[in-house]
């Protein structure tokens, strides 16, 4: 049966807290909560391909002949034409969500529905939509198990746990609302997930059930990140919740953005406790000591817009931070001398910059109009633009050797290093 929804108040005066969720066994306030045991659970939306300079070098097919091919796209025969990349045609929808395990990714889209894509191979694999499973409006956001099972979230309200082969799942329900993010933790035991409902749930992968419940925002939940014992999730009035899972409650409320939080990052600093990145619709980023849960830096990286995206590079020496706005522009800062910007971009496009990915010492962001730009994140200098397609890329993604990308021309444009 499908847990109740936890009341939007704590048991004590309206607090917020961490509510179990029924028949729960792993979290307990004297023990601790058996998810805050599970290891650093990193979401900086960077990685490390091990292609050494390739990635700064270009793809080998950014030039690829002339294609073309009569496809369907939001109900209309259309002709579509490819001059770069290999293409794969997903959807007749926006895609919307993407998640990448090894040479397999995973699309999810407006119809409904995803798509499993070999990336090597260039061809879809899976289509995980049937009568019987899968999700009944769009499909907001995936993520991967390490085993290759996925877990995604939709409009629907309910969160899908995909098998790692076949089309079969498993309807993981308590929400709600349309779910807003979900991730996964390092050892693929449990998920969590942010909701339009004004709360956090947190999923036992192996028994398939609402093991807890953060409560205590007041406005829809947008983003969170995760770092063994904490929990940040920021909501749509620009507040941001701490969560302590080991007591099983909420420890803290950060106060400062004007507007909705747009992304969030947490990094360890040099004891490996973690420090919370920020950014909201006020254009700011923001960030935060969590042992004294003040507010240690704050710049107007992105005036005039939303900062989109947060992200750190995989270098262990010096980790540099990158953020993208709404005003076009890429801001590198260094957190070794106080987050001093060390490079800025001018404006990359004359549209929205929609994604970031950040693979070794190169940037990739994907725009409203199809092109994707590699940036040297060293000197802030632009390596070489892709094109992608001809409406929005929304997301990017990576395997060791390929980069993907997708939006709402409901391709899948894959380019190879």
């Amino acid at each position: 049966a499908a847990p109740s929804r936890p009341s939007s108040r704590g048991a004590l005066g309206g607090a917020a807290r961490l509510a179990l969720g029924p028949g729960s066994r792993g979290a307990t306030p004297e023990g601790g909560s058996s998810f805050a045991k599970l290891g650093a659970m990193v979401v900086n939306h960077s990685a490390s391909g091990g292609t050494e300079g390739r990635w700064s070098e270009g793809p080998r097919n950014a030039i690829v002949p002339v294609k073309e091919w009569v496809g369907v796209k939001h109900g209309k025969e259309v002709q579509s034409r490819c001059t770069s990349g290999r293409v794969v045609d997903v959807s007749d929808r926006n895609v919307l969500c993407m998640s990448v395990l090894g040479e397999k990714a995973v699309l999810g889209s407006a119809d409904h529905g995803l798509k499993e894509v070999n990336i090597r191979a260039g061809q879809l694999t899976r289509n995980l939509f049937t009568k019987r499973f899968g999700h009944s409006e769009w499909v907001t956001s995936v993520a991967h198990c390490p085993d290759g099972r996925a877990v995604s979230g939709g409009a629907d309200s309910k969160l899908c746990l995909w098998n790692a082969s076949g089309v079969s799942c498993v309807d993981l329900t308590g929400h709600m609302g349309s779910i807003s993010r979900v991730r996964v933790d390092g050892q693929g035991k449990l998920a969590m997930s942010s909701s339009y409902d004004k709360t956090l749930g947190v999923w036992d992968l192996r028994s398939k059930r609402l093991l807890a419940s953060c409560t205590g925002h007041n406005a829809p939940v947008l983003e969170f990140v995760w770092w063994d014992n904490t929990v940040a999730s920021g909501d749509r009035s620009g507040l941001i919740k701490l969560w302590d899972t080991n007591h099983v409650q909420c420890s803290g409320t950060l106060k400062g953005h004007q507007g909705h939080i747009t992304s969030m990052l947490m990094v360890p600093d040099g004891d490996g406790a973690p420090t919370l990145i920020t950014g909201a619709q006020d254009g700011q980023l923001r960030v935060w000591d969590l042992r004294q849960k003040v507010n240690t830096f704050t710049a107007a990286c992105h005036p005039g817009g939303a900062v989109n995206d947060i992200a750190v590079t995989a270098r262990r020496d010096f980790p540099l931070i990158v953020s993208t706005g709404a005003d076009g522009r890429l801001v590198i800062l260094e957190p070794r001398v106080g987050y001093r910007p060390l490079n800025e971009t001018g404006k990359l496009t004359e549209d929205f910059l929609y994604c970031l990915l950040v693979l070794d010492d190169v940037a990739f962001v994907g725009d409203g109009r199809g092109q994707v730009t590699c940036i040297n994140l060293q000197d802030g200098q632009l390596r070489y633009a892709l094109s992608a397609g001809e409406n929005a890329i929304r997301c990017l993604g990576a395997s060791a050797s390929s980069l993907i990308c997708a939006g709402d021309d409901g391709n899948a444009v894959i380019f190879d290093f």
